[in-house]
C-alpha cells in the first residue's frame, strides 16, 4: 500500500474543489482510487488540513465498539462512521466489524505490534550450600593446605640438607 504525504492529499482535494475535476480523473492522474479521492475530499470538508496530520493511531476496544453500536442503531454506512469519527479509512470499520463478528467484543482489543522484547535474564542468586556440599568444600580446601604444607617440608628439608651436606631423609 502506498503511503500519500499530507501536502499530496492536500493538493488532490484543492484541486477537487477548485477545479472541479472528478474523482476518476483524479484517481487516475494520482494512481490512486476514486474512492479514497472522494474519502480525502469528505474528511477535508469535514475536518480540514488536520485530518491528513494525523499518525498511526491505536483505537481503544471502547472506541471500536462505540463506532459498530452506533452503525448499528443509526444504519450508518462505513463511510458515514469513518467521517464522524474521524478515522482515515472506513476499510478499518469493516476489519474491525468482521473480527468482532467471528471473535465478538474481545477480538476488538488492541494487540501489540512487533516483536516481543527478550526476557531479562534473572541474576542467580548463590543459593544456600548443604551440609554435604559445605563439608565436601572444607574437605578440598584442607587436602590443599595438607599439599601445600608438605611440599614446604619437602623444601626445607632439602634446604638443610644442602646446607648440612648431606641426604634429604
Amino acid at each position: 500500500m502506498t503511503k500519500f504525504t499530507k501536502a499530496l492529499k492536500i493538493q488532490i482535494v484543492e484541486r477537487y474543489l477548485t477545479n472541479k475535476d472528478g474523482y476518476k480523473t483524479l484517481g487516475k492522474e494520482f494512481g490512486v482510487s476514486h474512492h479514497q479521492v472522494r474519502l480525502w475530499v469528505l474528511l477535508y470538508e469535514r475536518w480540514g488540513e488536520t485530518i491528513f496530520a494525523l499518525s498511526y493511531t491505536v483505537h481503544s476496544q471502547t472506541f471500536k465498539l462505540r463506532v459498530l453500536k452506533d452503525m448499528a442503531e443509526n444504519g450508518m454506512s462505513l463511510m458515514d462512521a469513518a467521517l464522524k469519527y474521524r478515522i482515515s479509512s472506513p476499510g478499518m470499520i469493516a476489519n474491525w466489524r468482521s473480527t468482532y463478528e467471528r471473535e465478538g467484543p474481545e477480538g476488538l482489543v488492541a494487540k501489540p505490534k512487533g516483536r516481543a522484547p527478550m526476557a531479562r535474564r534473572k541474576k542467580q542468586e548463590p543459593k544456600e550450600m548443604t551440609e554435604v556440599e559445605k563439608l565436601k568444600e572444607r574437605i578440598e580446601f584442607l587436602e590443599m593446605e595438607n599439599a601445600a604444607l608438605k611440599k614446604l617440608k619437602a623444601l626445607v628439608q632439602e634446604e638443610e640438607a644442602r646446607r648440612t651436606g648431606s641426604r634429604p631423609k
